[in-house]
Formats: C-alpha cells, structure tokens, sequence
C-alpha cells in the first residue's frame, strides 16, 4: 500500500500513456487522423517516466522534418502535381459527400478530405506561413 501510495502518480501517468497507445492501435484503421494523436499523446505521457520512450520520442521529433522534405522537395513541378492530387482528393470527397453514399464510401470521403488537407498545408510551407501569419 505504501507503494502505491508513494508512486501514484506515475502509475497513472503511465497506465493512461499505454490506454492511450493500445486506443491508437484499435482506432488507427478508422477514416481520418485516428491514431496518431492517440500515439503522440501516450507517447509524450509515456516519455515522463521512461527513458524507451523519451529517445523514441526525440527521435520521431529530429528525423520527423527529414521526412517532411524528402516527400515534398522544393521542385515546382513536384509541387504543381502535389497541388493538383490535393484538388482531385477534394473534388472527390465533395462527390462523396453530396452523393449520401454508403458508411464506406463516407468513410473515403472523410478519409481523403484530411489526406488532401495534409498535403495542401505541407505542400509549399504553407503551415509554416499560416504559422507565421498568426504569431503577429
């Protein structure tokens, strides 16, 4: 008892990171962002307390913009066809959408609407803009 007691915060701590884990595991298939503010989420609890997760979470952090500019590289052509999956992606979400489809086909809807969202704002720094803009 005294042990608990003693360490009761970090057992919660700990116990809502990995909930927070197994929950984006079981909602990482679901149309949308699913799990991966769930795994940040229980990752960042998680890096409190445990040294696993404070390297894993460093290191998603300092190799997640290597990431960024090699799947969008700074050649205009590249990003004119990014910018036009993007409008293609809306355009069928907005078909989807007005059609009263099926579950699955609104799930694509809603699936392709925050694909065609990422790659709008990743696309040309347009995030790191908007970013800018509102820090005025």
């Amino acid at each position: 008892m005294k042990f608990a007691n003693r360490h009761s915060k970090r057992i919660l701590t700990d116990a809502a990171g990995y909930l927070l884990l197994v929950a984006a595991l079981l909602t990482g298939w679901l149309p949308g962002p699913g799990g991966i503010p769930l795994a940040a989420a229980g990752l960042g609890l998680l890096s409190i307390h445990n040294t696993w997760a404070k390297r894993l979470r460093n290191l998603v952090l300092e190799r997640g913009g290597a990431i960024t500019s090699t799947l969008f590289p700074k050649v205009p052509w590249i990003e004119w066809v990014y910018d036009g999956i993007a409008l293609l992606l809306l355009c069928l979400t907005f078909w989807l959408g007005i059609r009263h489809a099926s579950i699955w086909q609104v799930g694509l809807a809603v699936t392709t609407f925050f694909i065609a969202l990422f790659i709008a704002l990743v696309n040309r720094d347009r995030l790191q803009r908007i970013r800018g803009n509102h820090k005025r």
